[in-house]
């Protein structure tokens, strides 16, 4: 079995247009399930020697942007320490096997194509999409180990997408061919992040992929991402995730739930 777990940056709901988040991007976490309580243990140990009270802290969470920015627990903390702490939680997942699989979309290129398929007045949340062309990508990746893991997925509780997360994953597995799911379990469970340092350390990798994705269409990054993207670089998957083939299906999909809408 795996833990798969999923977070997502630059989510500006079905606002397609908002100039200070062009990208979206979903990040899937792979954790093999022998290996996540030592990591969790080893994210712990970290946080003690940097943050000692912060079992003790009502809502104390590590969140990529507030680290950016200086906010929450990193307020006052200088820049060069924030830089080390960072990369050394995000090592931890490197010395626990842990494998990142993510699709970024520019929201702009997304909107044109919305409407050249559906015509205008027709937004699907990007998360949608993203969502069916990664966990394609999990499912590959899981069907290629020798043992044939099934996987779990685990997000942010986010009540926006949770519906449409679930619904895609049934959809998914009951489909034949090479859009199907075979190796996710129906189910998926959505929790606090707060609750969970394993998903806090996935936002940390989701930002700094979110920051790599906007570097390669020329945006300005600032220099406090590079080791973090040079980290999220070292432990990607090289994705596999039928672009087409989903494009396609999510298209059907839409024309389904038009021609039954009374």
């Amino acid at each position: 079995m795996y833990l798969v777990y999923l977070d997502e940056s630059g989510n500006s709901g079905l606002n397609l247009a908002d100039a200070e988040q062009p990208v979206f991007l979903l990040c899937a976490m792979v954790v093999a399930e022998e290996r996540w309580q030592s990591l969790e243990q080893g994210l712990k140990e970290l946080l003690g020697r940097t943050f000692p009270a912060w079992e003790s802290t009502d809502g104390f969470e590590i969140h990529g942007v507030d680290l950016r920015a200086g906010r929450g627990p990193f307020k006052g903390m200088a820049v060069a320490d924030r830089v080390a702490f960072r990369d050394a939680w995000m090592k931890v997942g490197v010395a626990h096997g842990v494998r990142l699989i993510h699709r970024h979309i520019e929201k702009r290129r997304y909107s044109q194509w919305l409407i050249k398929t559906f015509g205008g007045g027709v937004v699907i949340n990007p998360h949608v999409a993203a969502f069916a062309l990664v966990a394609r990508s999990v499912d590959d990746y899981l069907a290629e180990h020798a043992a044939k893991p099934l996987g779990i997925l685990i997000s942010d509780e986010n009540k926006e997408i949770v519906a449409d997360v679930e619904k895609s994953i049934r959809l998914l597995r009951g489909e034949v061919g090479t859009v199907k799911l075979s190796q996710i379990i129906e189910k998926g469970f959505f929790i606090q992040s707060t609750k969970s340092l394993v998903l806090q350390l996935c936002d940390l990798y989701t930002l700094s992929l979110r920051k790599r994705a906007e570097r390669h269409l020329s945006m300005p990054v600032r220099t406090i991402d590079d080791s973090g993207i040079q980290l999220a670089e070292s432990i990607l998957v090289p994705p596999n995730e039928r672009f087409q083939d989903v494009i396609a299906w999510l298209t059907r999909q839409h024309e389904t739930k038009k021609n039954s809408t009374p």
